[in-house]
């Protein structure tokens, strides 16, 4: 009886003195924190709203362009100083529509819409450089890549939009180089998870053919006239977007 007393009571205070030397080993700052640490996301994406902004014979022969933007980054340091960065982006520069009959055969009695837009689509990889702490954080880019040029034409109904049929009319690629810069801002303060993501970026393009609108003419019997356009491709791209962790 007294044995078992005894066993409880050297039990019980074992237990408190246990107790009490992990909240004192807690509470002391001088006992290492050994909790894992905040580790970043490895790679991110960055989703934008767009404007082009044509340079030279580009900007005199075509106008503005809006459309979006999708980058993916990779981090290759634990600081996320240094990335590797993929985008796309694709931009109308211009369309035109116009109604027409359905067909011949038909006659006037079904209308369709016929639109032409003018598209390009910029893709670049290449290094970027960040300053990854601090309220606003700033970076640089780089990369190599090429540009699409196209033209389409589509064939609508009136009232639904809806595409019936299409046809590439003109269509090239140009070599491009990409220089840029921009800042990234959290969000929400202390939340790095989506940041709010700023920049700008000069496109150096090569020769290509394009069309504006305009360079296609009907012609009676139901030909066309395309007439391309050639120059340098130089292009200011702006970017309105979010970062996002993944």
């Amino acid at each position: 009886m007294f044995k078992s007393r005894s066993l409880y009571t050297a039990v019980l205070s074992t237990a408190l003195a246990a107790s009490a030397a992990a909240q004192v080993s807690t509470a002391d700052p001088r006992v290492p924190d050994r909790s894992p640490p905040d580790i970043e996301r490895g790679s991110s994406m960055s989703i934008a709203a767009i404007q082009t902004r044509p340079q030279g014979t580009l900007g005199r022969n075509i106008g503005l362009g809006y459309g979006v933007s999708g980058a993916y980054l990779y981090r290759l340091d634990a600081r996320g100083v240094w990335s590797v960065r993929a985008e796309l982006a694709a931009v109308a520069y211009g369309n035109e529509s116009k109604r027409s009959a359905f067909s011949e055969t038909v006659g006037g009695r079904v209308q369709v819409n016929v639109r032409t837009t003018n598209y390009i689509v910029p893709a670049s990889v290449g290094p970027q450089l960040t300053w990854p702490t601090g309220r606003i954080r700033p970076y640089v880019n780089a990369g190599v890549g090429g540009q699409v040029f196209m033209t389409e034409s589509a064939v609508e109904g009136t009232d639904t939009h809806v595409a019936i049929a299409s046809s590439t009319n003109q269509s090239d690629v140009a070599f491009n180089w990409v220089a840029g810069g921009g800042i990234y801002v959290p969000a929400v303060p202390g939340m790095t998870r989506v940041q709010l993501d700023l920049s700008m970026q000069y496109l150096r393009g090569g020769r290509a053919r394009y069309l504006a609108p305009g360079s296609i003419i009907d012609l009676e019997g139901g030909g066309v006239r395309i007439s391309p356009l050639e120059s340098a491709t130089h292009l200011v791209m702006l970017r309105l977007g979010a970062r996002i962790g993944l």
